[in-house]
């Protein structure tokens, strides 16, 4: 959305004070702010003014609208707008929200429930309730048979108490970029919906963990809203949408140079005819699909062009039924080996707002395969928007609200768990402390305990030369070496998978003879 103002509003322009100092606040203030889509500012307002009338649904549905449309907590809605529908004069569109909110909140019976409702009071909305209840029964057959995947939230050195989301990788997982509506220089004050504008940071793997995350800096994001919406596998080219107060709707590419990147540059016009949202380009650069609307709100589809010998775009073409609906399209993202779109769709068989899917590319018959939506609970209950993977799919990069985050967006690292993990091996050796007196052979055992699951891996070095090789997947291990006869030895490893390559790693450890035994 555009941003054509500066948010310069704080909380207490909502309080007037009366000769005995009491605070009044004022519906009028609060209204504006709800009208202008400033749900953060308004919601305190329309609470506190609940307090002083507990009986008004107007601002019982306000509330609830207030809650649904930010990442406070949209379960919260519900008791609202439960106490909306008992007044017998409400509007019977407060039906289809209550639906709405049971869904997003995963009570799915009492969505439908909800939703007949509204049906019944509203007839000619057949078929926007009849699609309304086909998402609640998609949800309910994916909840039945979630996928197996673990997320794992990248932490403070990523993620803020502000929305992030929208991250990309390189193809080695070795670089990130991503999209952050924290304050920073060149996102120092609040705009008319109440968050900071949005920059562009990035992060760069190092000893198996991300760094912290840097903004790109002044001489790439400004005051204006840059948001990043494709990287290229090798990290050459970065594709970002720009809102522009006198100009919207166009994708932006930056090219990576010795110093960072460069200056973003337009799209020729055939591609930015329109609005367009997001965008990803081929490993090889030859392939471009985009996200385009004919006009602002309307809906969105998936198009593709190709790289022509004179370096020119070819005209876009839109993709067909296997991938575009009746419904909004957003973000593709095409796996390295150009086999495999992801998107995310309001349509096919969504379980609620965007859900994720892929489709893969059949070169004989020249078209894609049906869309397959990536499953559950990758996929919720509400919009869930962009994904990338690495380039063995063993895991993936989103941005979701979650139990335990740092607040608003997160992003997280989902690995596909049905998938072969990798290994890092451990090459090392046992000593013996007392080399005079050793054994022709001895037997070792060395015994690693998963900090988390307590799973448990067990490793025997060769008896004569005391060389060995441990294989562990990602994780923090309790590492326990034991001998008859001598005292055991502990260490502690942790174990990262980030990146292409089979970690390899040279381990020693020296047994020392048990004092209490003179004789092996």
């Amino acid at each position: 959305m555009l941003k054509y103002f500066i948010f310069v509003c704080s909380l207490s322009c909502s309080i007037a004070y009366s000769q005995k100092a009491k605070i009044v606040y004022d519906i009028d203030d609060a209204n504006e702010h709800y009208n202008h889509k400033n749900y953060l500012m308004a919601l305190p307002i329309y609470k506190e003014l609940l307090n002083q009338d507990n009986t008004n649904t107007s601002i019982h549905y306000k509330i609830a609208e207030c809650y649904l449309n930010t990442h406070i907590n949209k379960a919260e809605a519900i008791k609202y707008l439960e106490f909306c529908v008992k007044d017998p004069k409400v509007k019977s569109s407060v039906w289809l929200r209550l639906g709405q909110a049971y869904r997003l909140a995963n009570k799915i019976d009492d969505a439908i429930k909800a939703f007949e409702t509204y049906k019944q009071l509203e007839p000619k909305k057949k078929k926007e309730v009849e699609r309304e209840i086909e998402i609640c029964k998609n949800a309910k057959t994916l909840m039945q048979n979630p996928i197996n995947v673990v997320f794992t939230n990248l932490g403070k050195e990523i993620n803020s108490e502000f929305a992030d989301y929208y991250p990309w990788i390189s193809q080695d997982e070795s670089f990130m970029v991503f999209t952050s509506r924290r304050k920073s220089a060149t996102s120092n004050r609040l705009e008319v919906d109440g968050y900071y504008g949005s920059d562009i940071y990035k992060s760069k793997v190092q000893k198996g963990s991300w760094l912290r995350a840097e903004n790109m800096g002044p001489a790439f994001n400004t005051n204006l809203d840059e948001q990043v919406v494709g990287l290229r596998a090798d990290g050459s080219e970065m594709l970002i949408y720009i809102d522009h107060i006198d100009k919207f709707g166009d994708i932006y590419t930056a090219s990576k140079k010795k110093e960072g990147y460069s200056k973003y540059l337009s799209f020729p016009e055939n591609i930015n005819k329109k609005i367009e949202h997001s965008a990803c380009i081929s490993a090889d650069g030859k392939t471009m699909f985009f996200v385009r609307s004919e006009k602002k709100d309307e809906q969105t589809d998936i198009y593709v062009c190709k790289s022509l010998p004179n370096k020119e775009w070819s005209e876009p073409q839109k993709l067909g039924p296997e991938v575009n609906t009746p419904y909004d399209e957003d973000f593709p993202y095409l796996s390295i080996d150009g086999k495999t779109l992801y998107f995310a769709s309001k349509g096919h068989n969504t379980m609620g707002g965007f859900d994720l899917f892929k489709s893969s590319w059949n070169a004989k018959q020249n078209t894609f395969s049906k869309a397959v939506n990536l499953g559950y609970p990758l996929n919720t209950t509400d919009d869930d928007r962009s994904i990338c993977l690495t380039s063995d799919n063993r895991a993936a990069y989103i941005s979701a609200i979650r139990p335990g985050g740092q607040g608003d967006l997160d992003i997280y690292r989902v690995k596909f768990m049905d998938l072969k993990q990798k290994m890092t091996l451990y090459y090392g050796k046992v000593i013996l402390d007392d080399s005079l007196s050793r054994p022709k052979k001895i037997n070792v055992t060395i015994l690693a305990t998963s900090t988390t699951n307590s799973d448990k891996f067990t490793f025997v070095p060769n008896s004569k030369t005391g060389k060995f090789v441990m294989a562990l997947p990602a994780g923090t291990y309790q590492i326990t070496i034991s001998a008859p006869g001598f005292t055991d030895i502990t260490d502690k490893i942790s174990v990262s998978d980030l990146g292409l390559q089979l970690g390899e790693e040279n381990k020693e450890y020296r047994l020392i003879r048990d004092n209490m035994i003179k004789k092996f």
